[in-house]
């Protein structure tokens, strides 16, 4: 008789895994709304990060800001109000480009974002009572020029915390309603 292998009785059977029951697919409407979810949250998150990284749709009335270049192509960025560059004052911020200042002094900023908030500022420049300021042109910001300069004209005075023409008797006014200020001006030497 060959010898058998031997029989154990108790040996372990191999266990038998249940088969994975078939995955179910996502219907097309789950596929739709999971696709227009990502979608709106990429949105957000784009509409996000370019208002926090531009300084115009930071800023809040009040704040200070220097502005350079021309009028059509200008470089704003906000800076502490003590800052030789601090040549605006933010009066009023707008929610976009179709929005008026209302006062005819004002200087505008327009930010207009690709994907993100549009942001309309309405700047009071910052001028320094007696020194003289050519009014007129296509450039940002008033630099100082000597009263002699053409068509410079002298700020003869600066009430603030009032909009009020009639404080300028002997100049010519020049009033924003906020922040509250009058400015009065008379032509510079060569005028």
């Amino acid at each position: 008789m060959p010898a058998s292998a031997p029989q154990y009785q108790n040996a372990p059977q191999a266990a038998q895994v249940p088969p994975e029951p078939p995955k179910k697919k996502k219907g097309v409407i789950a596929r739709i709304l999971t696709a227009i979810i990502g979608l709106v949250v990429a949105g957000v998150v784009i509409y996000g990060v370019n208002y926090f990284t531009s300084d115009a749709a930071q800023s809040k009335a009040g704040d200070c800001a220097s502005l350079t270049g021309t009028t059509t192509k200008p470089e704003f960025k906000t800076v502490d109000c003590g800052s030789a560059e601090a040549n605006y004052t933010i009066g009023k911020v707008l929610g976009g480009p179709g929005e008026a200042c209302g006062g005819d002094g004002y200087d505008e900023y327009t930010e207009t974002a690709r994907r993100g908030p549009d942001s309309k500022l309405c700047l009071v420049p910052n001028l320094v009572e007696g020194s003289c300021y050519v009014l007129e042109g296509n450039q940002m910001g008033y630099p100082v020029v000597d009263c002699g300069t053409s068509s410079a004209f002298k700020l003869v005075k600066q009430v603030k915390g009032t909009a009020d023409e009639a404080l300028c008797t002997e100049s010519a006014p020049l009033t924003y309603p906020e922040p509250k200020m009058t400015l009065c001006f008379a032509p510079g030497e060569n005028a």
